[in-house]
């Protein structure tokens, strides 16, 4: 298993507020980052949740 992949596995996913902190922007930049397709996100049941490399991917250009 790569180092990504365990890496994915231990990571909790992030909430939005948490994706804002992180980022130094406001949650309606989150949201707006994600329905523009910049920002990859997962739905758990009715919940909207952001996988920590994939903010990582957004901060570097797309790159993981």
């Amino acid at each position: 298993m790569s180092a990504a992949a365990l890496r994915a596995l231990i990571e909790p996913l992030m909430t939005a507020e948490e994706v804002a902190e992180s980022l130094h922007c406001s949650e309606s930049l989150v949201y707006k980052l994600r329905r523009e397709g910049n920002l990859k996100s997962v739905r758990v049941g009715s919940l909207l949740r952001f996988r920590p490399d994939d903010v990582r991917a957004y901060v570097n250009g797309g790159e993981p």
